[in-house]
């Protein structure tokens, strides 16, 4: 079964997430798929539409794979991460406007898709949310971009005292820039407003040219990011935090 759907509307080109059973959490196989899917998208296309099937967006890492990788050595822990980091690269450097549908869980690497768009629409019951440290992990390689939407004062307390943000909180954070009843309509609402009043060459080489001029290192920043996703993966303190939490669905308390 495809783990991502595409569906043309209109001039959009919807790109939805498809493990609604495990709460689009990015396994391995659906960062891939994702990753072919940003990067062919349908001709003609001038709007990305990026969702998820079933309750969430996406749920974060799939922390079953994230648990049986740790053993591993560390190049290939890194090259492991820098498959997440491929795709949100590619995202970052899509040509087309790029928007993120949120609905439900947008946790951790989820919430990195998200930020990876040029807007983001969230739904009445988003949650936007970084527990990687409740976990003993650490959120390295959203780390790479978020600060282009997230001041980094800020973005320390969001993951060092992880609480779940709600659209309005999302919204004043900067992690979400519209709030709307039915997110997916709203951004296919959106995306034909867009795709009128901007060029396609003006918007890919506007786009080209922000990223070249806030994120101008983005490979250097996600080859170091994947490091430090490797080093963490492999600490004792993070194979018991995902030990407890794969056993028991709750968040371990750590030593004071």
């Amino acid at each position: 079964m495809a783990l991502v759907r595409t569906q043309r509307r209109a001039g959009a080109v919807v790109v939805e997430m498809a493990r609604a059973d495990a709460g689009n959490a990015l396994s391995n196989a659906l960062v891939d798929e994702l990753a072919r899917a940003v990067a062919e998208p349908a001709e003609g296309a001038r709007v990305l539409i990026l969702t998820g099937a079933g309750r969430h967006f996406c749920a974060g890492a799939d922390l079953a794979e994230l648990a049986a990788g740790a053993a591993a050595g560390e190049e290939e822990r890194v090259a492991d991460a820098m498959r997440l980091g491929a795709l949100y690269a590619a995202l970052l450097r899509c040509p087309l406007l790029t928007v993120a549908a949120v609905h439900g869980a947008a946790f951790g690497g989820g919430a990195g898709l998200a930020a990876c768009c040029d807007l983001v629409i969230a739904g009445p019951d988003a949650r936007f949310q970084f527990s990687e440290a409740r976990l003993g992990f650490v959120p390295a390689l959203i780390s790479a971009f978020l600060p282009r939407r997230v001041a980094p004062a800020h973005l320390a307390r969001l993951y060092l005292d992880p609480q779940p943000l709600g659209p309005e909180a999302a919204l004043a954070a900067g992690l979400a820039d519209e709030i709307a009843g039915e997110p997916v309509e709203a951004a296919a609402r959106r995306a034909s407003e867009l795709a009128r009043k901007v060029a396609p060459s003006a918007v890919a080489e506007t786009k080209r040219l922000l990223l070249e001029l806030t994120l101008p290192d983005l490979d250097a920043r996600l080859a170091a990011a994947a490091r430090a996703n490797a080093r963490q993966r492999a600490h004792p303190e993070c194979r018991l935090g995902l030990a407890a939490f794969l056993a028991t669905k709750s968040f371990p308390e750590w030593p004071e």
